[in-house]
C-alpha cells in the first residue's frame, strides 16, 4: 500500500509518499520539502503535494486516489487529532484534513514523537557517539533537539506489544535553569525580553542568535567581535537563518564570540539532556535530534556537552552510564512518521 507521511517543522514541511508491504523496509516514492510560511495552511501544501505526485507518478496516486493512510508530525502539542502549531499561525485538524486529501485515515503526531520512532528506525551508521556505554536493551530511550523549538519525547518498552512506545512531551517548554553566573546573566538578558524563559529560549535557532545578542553587549566582549561577523549577520542573505552565520563562524574560528555562543549552546544542550537521562534514568540512551545538532557536531563532541550532561553532583556516576547520540539522519521524523502510517 501507498501512505503519506508528513514532518512539519516551524520552517519546513517535508511530504513524501512511500510504498509498504508486510516485512519489507518502506520505499520511498516521492519527496518534497517547501518552506512552511509559503502556504496559508497544512491543508494547502498536502493538497498540492498531492497534485504533483500526481503528475509524477502518473496518476497513480492523487486527492481520493491511491493513499491508504497519512501520518503527519507537527511542532506542537496535538489533542482528539487537531494541533495549534507552535511555531505557524496554524490550526489542523486530522479528520477535516483527511476529507479534504480523500484519505480514509490520517493521523497527527507530535514531531518528536515521530522522531522518537525514527530513532528506533535508522541504523547506527546514522548515530554520533557522544559518550558513555552501548545502551541497554529495552533501557527506556530519551529523545530531545532543537531547530526552529526545543522538542522531546521518551521511549518506554513495552512488554506486552514487543516494542517501544512513544511517551510525547512539550518538556522543551520546561523553566531555563542557569548553573553559572554567565548563564544567570543570560536568564536575565532573555527575562528582559520575554519574560518567561524557557529552555527552547536557548536551545533553538533563535535561541542562538539571543546567546549571541547576550554575549555582544557584554562589555568584556563587544570588542571582541569582527565586524566580518556583523557585516554577515546584517547580509539579506542571512535574514531567514541567522543562526547558521553564528553556528558557521564558531565552529570555523572566524570569530571567538561566534566560538563562545556555540559553546554555550552546547553545553546548556549537555545540561538539558543529562535531566533527562535523570528525569527517566534513560539507559537506552539519549539522542539528539533536530536541524542543529548534526550541523555542530565537532562542537558537541568537544566535551563541554558531555561534561555538562554527567555534572549531577551525586549522582554523576549514574550519568556516566548513560550514552549519548546525535542522530545525523536528515529526516529522522519523516522516517518515523512512515513508521507510523504504516501501522494505521
Amino acid at each position: 500500500m501507498i501512505i503519506l507521511a508528513g514532518d512539519i517543522g516551524g520552517t519546513n514541511a517535508r511530504l513524501a509518499l512511500y510504498e509498504v508491504s508486510p516485512g519489507v523496509a518502506p520505499t520511498m516514492l516521492l519527496e518534497r520539502t517547501s518552506p512552511s510560511a509559503s502556504a496559508g495552511s497544512l491543508d494547502d501544501i498536502a493538497d498540492a503535494f498531492l497534485a504533483a505526485a500526481s503528475t509524477a507518478l502518473g496518476g497513480r496516486v492523487g486527492r481520493g486516489k491511491g493513499v491508504h493512510a497519512a501520518c503527519l508530525a507537527i511542532a506542537g502539542p496535538i489533542e482528539n487529532n487537531i494541533c495549534r502549531a507552535t511555531n505557524l499561525p496554524w490550526l489542523i485538524d486530522g479528520r477535516s484534513l483527511a476529507t479534504r486529501l480523500g484519505i480514509d485515515r490520517v493521523r497527527l503526531i507530535n514531531d518528536f514523537h515521530a522522531a522518537a520512532l525514527g530513532v528506533t528506525a535508522v541504523g547506527p551508521e546514522w548515530l554520533a557517539p557522544l559518550g558513555g556505554p552501548p545502551p541497554q536493551r529495552r533501557g527506556p530511550i530519551a529523545v530531545l533537539g532543537a531547530g526552529t523549538g526545543l522538542g522531546e519525547a521518551f521511549l518506554l518498552w513495552s512488554t506486552s506489544d514487543d516494542c517501544y512506545q512513544v511517551v510525547p512531551s512539550e518538556g522543551g517548554h520546561v523553566d531555563f535553569a542557569p548553573r553559572t553566573p554567565l548563564e544567570v546573566g543570560l536568564l536575565q538578558f532573555l527575562g528582559n525580553k520575554y519574560g518567561r524563559v524557557s529552555c527552547e529560549r536557548v536551545l533553538s535557532g533563535h535561541g542562538l542568535v539571543d546567546v549571541f545578542s547576550f554575549l555582544s553587549q557584554e562589555p568584556g566582549c563587544r570588542a571582541l567581535i569582527h565586524p566580518d561577523t556583523l557585516a554577515a549577520l546584517a547580509h539579506p542573505d542571512a535574514a531567514h537563518d541567522p543562526a547558521s552565520v553564528i553556528s558557521e563562524r564558531g565552529l570555523s574560528g572566524a570569530d571567538p564570540i561566534c566560538e563562545m555562543s556555540l559553546a554555550l549552546f552546547c553545553s546548556v544542550m549537555g545540561a538539558v539532556a543529562g535531566n533527562l537521562a535523570l528525569t527517566i534514568l534513560a539507559t537506552g540512551g539519549v539522542f539528539v535530534a533536530g536541524g542543529i545538532a548534526p550541523r555542530v557536531l565537532p562542537e558537541l563532541q568537544k566535551g563541554m556537552f558531555r561534561e555538562a550532561f554527567e555534572r549531577k553532583g551525586r549522582l554523576h556516576t549514574l550519568l556516566e552510564r548513560i550514552p549519548a547520540f546525535v542522530v545525523t539522519h536528515p529526516h529522522v521524523g519523516l522516517v518515523g512518521a512512515a513508521a507510523a502510517a504504516a501501522s494505521l
